[in-house]
């Protein structure tokens, strides 16, 4: 019997790659070869050092995520009740989420019959301009960063994995064109994450600090994070904001923006209508939601917005549709099917719409990479916000439903 409590050794053996051999007593996870089986230990030497008990829920969560995305499921048991933790009903469950996702061997996406309702025709009739309208701001954003990177002898790549000295990365829902299109009077932020070696990471932070014209503008600039408002750049004809996240590696992985645009390049592929009706959905679901105030994550207070309500934010929602079959009624239903008489609490223990990219922050502090949007943006009074407004789109649209 193999004893651990690493994750990393769990994924390894998921993997089929061998272990170390250590002292059964030793950790709280074990895996029997002769069962082919994972046994949960919890009073054996305590997950995560003893922490409170509720971390335990959170560490099984993080197996069964893992599991799922290696495509392997191995039954996994508690060693006292002698109770299956995670059924093989629960691991496909989690499978069909990740339809789309060719680089976990996925299959096509699988569209829902609800995609239509007459509240989206406005947003489809903006899809085309949107596109145009992203592209044409984007472009003078990545060349003025380029031309930047470049006065300090660095060449920079786009995407993750790119291979550049920068590899520059759009976060934000305008790298899929699934941001809400812009009022004329709207100001423009993009999101960037900037992956580069470690010994880049103090040269390239102060650098656009100094060398982008924000006219002084500089905020929440940390360790790892730079936010720039009102930066002037050639071409553009109002200033802009800008958020650059860095990365100190280069490791390769799915990360979060490249598991939602492969599904969405799959979906376009299947069937462009589709794919557009999707879009809408979820540029829709974004609109309702920033109206009622449960859209923003649980990120304290910037630039004097509370965002303590804790809703989804904005890939939470993307993945939320998406894993609903595209469609926002469906995704209602999900929901309001599982906050029925639950506090926000019980929700989140039960409710999970999860990441299948890895978070570049958490791969980059070697924490666990794939987030629950629930668990880590929602809190209480956006729940309550959210299932409030849900009922109400539901009141408004439920007779649409494909019967």
């Amino acid at each position: 019997m193999i004893g651990f409590n690493d994750l990393k050794d769990f994924s390894k053996i998921l993997e089929g790659e061998q272990v170390e051999e250590v002292p059964a007593n030793s950790y709280a996870l074990f895996y029997s070869k002769e069962d082919n089986c994972f046994i949960l230990n919890t009073n054996g030497v305590p997950i995560y050092k003893k922490v409170p008990e509720i971390t335990i829920p959170s560490y099984i969560f993080r197996l069964k995520v893992l599991m799922a995305i290696s495509g392997n499921y191995i039954p996994l048991f508690d060693k006292d009740s002698k109770n299956l933790l995670f059924t093989k009903e629960e691991f496909l469950e989690y499978r069909s989420k990740m339809m789309g996702i060719k680089s976990y061997g996925m299959g096509d996406y699988q569209f829902s019959d609800n995609l239509y309702f007459e509240g989206l025709d406005p947003y489809l009739e903006q899809i085309d301009d949107n596109i145009k309208e992203v592209t044409s701001k984007r472009e003078p954003v990545v060349k003025e960063f380029t031309k930047i990177m470049e006065s300090i002898g660095l060449n920079v790549t786009l995407g993750c994995n790119s291979g550049g000295d920068v590899e520059l990365v759009e976060a934000g829902s305008t790298a899929r064109y699934t941001n809400v299109p812009t009022k004329e009077e709207t100001k423009w932020d993009f999101d960037f994450t900037v992956r580069m070696d470690p010994d880049k990471v103090w040269l390239i932070k102060n650098t656009l600090e100094t060398k982008f014209n924000a006219g002084g503008h500089i905020t929440e600039t940390a360790q790892y994070k730079v936010r720039l408002l009102d930066v002037e750049i050639p071409g553009l004809d109002k200033p802009i904001d800008l958020d650059f996240s860095l990365t100190p590696q280069k490791k390769k992985y799915l990360s979060t923006e490249d598991a939602l645009s492969e599904r969405l390049d799959n979906m376009r592929q299947i069937d462009e209508e589709k794919y557009r009706l999707v879009v809408a959905n979820i540029m829709y679901a974004k609109d309702m939601l920033k109206n009622s105030g449960s859209y923003k994550p649980a990120r304290g207070i910037l630039n004097g917005q509370d965002r303590s309500n804790g809703g989804l934010g904005g890939v939470g929602i993307e993945n939320w549709i998406i894993q609903n079959g595209g469609s926002l009624m469906d995704a209602t239903e999900d929901f309001l099917y599982h906050a029925e008489g639950k506090d926000f609490k019980a929700f989140e223990m039960e409710y999970v719409i999860q990441d299948f990219g890895q978070d570049h922050v958490a791969t980059s502090k070697n924490t666990f990479p794939f987030d629950n949007f629930v668990m880590k943006n929602m809190r209480y009074k956006g729940f309550d916000t959210m299932k409030k407004t849900l009922k109400e789109f539901k009141k408004e649209y439920s007779c649409e439903r494909v019967k």
